[in-house]
């Protein structure tokens, strides 16, 4: 990846032609970040509609090509690309981060995981307690709901596109402690997702867009996958020829990547990962490095160095979201002024003082939930709207999803 000197704003502004055909009219992409915004009571991606996050997921399930689901699919699909941006669906698996008795599952089904590891946050009694309330423990998968999972995601890819969560899951060794042909080895412990890239492809051939978003690392003290088995993993998807890009990120729920000061002043968090991947022989495909973009001039960098094709947009986006036309590709806007404004989110002490930090931690997260829901209702983000305040909308809007979901059942059971 090199370039003629180009200015900050050309940088953004370059087109990208994907493996698959598919162009991109610029480098810059939004990422997604939040599975539970459907409206009740279609709940229509987990590919496993028994599995799900919490109420509002938006699911693919067999179902989900009736007439009524698929009408809103098309409707969705419609309204994305409406303004000319392709528009790329990221399919997950929630695995073992399931709570207990969220989707059709009954209450005393566990959740899936590649192995039976419960998710542990701390030693704390209080948050190991409201850690096995909440997700329980997961049974290990057998080799024939393996082969379901497979089926379910193909089917998803029917009409949608990408990958995640399960699969991050049966990558790391903190979670897959198998000791059949789907763990052990960092190569068995990539079989599931070869598998998934390989049939894919072979059902769906370009111009379909396939992509994969994968960890760099999952940061556990010991015992997680490591930089080095990360990036063999991204070896294998950028050299075989059937991934169209793939987007590095990191961390997972029990331990969030550590940034660093100078990591933030430079701002992308993963740019030494992204490094190395490039480096790769036989790299044949964009990669896409997403988290801790501000500026025109960071993401310009990032670009002009190598060290990645796309720029992955998130928080940003929510709380700005016209920011790539009215800031970054605007030539009459000087590079040292096209900065995103700080994300402060106000009203964080409550946070602070909920001892269980599954709990905890999540706040400061539906600030930016909170006005994705305003952007979908056509208003504008609220960047003042307080975790109290927000903590109060989710409990209102809990209980109306929920009370949905309850009439729809009824209805179906008469």
């Amino acid at each position: 990846m090199s370039f003629p000197k180009l200015s900050p704003v050309e940088a953004l502004s370059q087109s990208l032609t994907l493996p698959c055909g598919l162009v991109l009219q610029n480098r810059l992409v939004k990422c997604p970040m939040q599975e539970t915004l459907a409206e009740a009571p279609f709940f229509d991606p987990p590919i496993d509609i028994r599995f799900l996050s919490i109420a509002g997921d938006v699911v693919y399930h067999r179902d989900s090509l009736s007439s009524s689901h698929f009408e809103k699919w098309k409707k969705w699909a419609q309204i994305s690309q409406s303004g000319g941006t392709p528009c790329i669906v990221q399919l997950a698996h929630t695995g073992r981060m399931s709570p207990v008795g969220a989707g059709t599952r009954p209450a005393d089904m566990p959740a899936m995981c590649p192995s039976s590891i419960p998710v542990k946050l701390s030693d704390k009694w209080l948050e190991k307690l409201a850690i096995k309330s909440l997700l329980g423990t997961p049974k290990a998968m057998t080799v024939p709901e393996i082969n379901q999972v497979v089926e379910d995601w193909k089917r998803g890819a029917r009409v949608a596109k990408a990958a995640g969560f399960l699969l991050s899951q049966f990558l790391s060794p903190h979670t897959n402690r198998r000791t059949d042909e789907y763990g052990g080895s960092p190569e068995d412990r990539m079989r599931l997702l070869k598998r998934l890239i390989t049939e894919i492809r072979e059902e769906n051939p370009a111009p379909f867009c396939l992509s994969v978003k994968l960890n760099s690392g999952d940061y556990m003290e010991e015992g997680g996958l490591t930089q080095d088995e990360a990036l063999e993993q991204v070896r294998w998807l950028t050299t075989c020829g059937m991934v169209d890009f793939v987007e590095i990120s990191g961390g997972n729920a029990e331990q969030p990547p550590k940034i660093k000061e100078p990591t933030r002043i430079r701002e992308a968090y993963f740019t030494e990962f992204a490094e190395r991947v490039v480096k790769i022989d036989g790299l044949n495909c964009p990669i896409q490095l997403s988290g801790g973009f501000r500026s025109r001039t960071g993401m310009a960098d990032a670009i002009l160095s190598g060290a990645c094709d796309l720029i992955g947009l998130r928080r940003t986006a929510v709380l700005e979201p016209d920011i790539p036309k009215r800031l970054l590709l605007d030539t009459d806007v000087a590079d040292d002024e096209a900065l995103a404004r700080p994300h402060i989110v106000r009203g964080q002490w409550i946070s602070n003082m909920i001892p269980v930090k599954v709990v905890g931690s999540g706040l400061p997260i539906q600030f930016f939930y909170f006005n994705m829901q305003r952007l979908g209702d056509g208003l504008s983000s609220d960047p003042d709207k307080t975790i109290p305040g927000i903590v109060w909308s989710a409990i209102l809007e809990t209980c109306r999803s929920g009370l949905a979901v309850a009439v729809q059942r009824v209805l179906e059971v008469s």
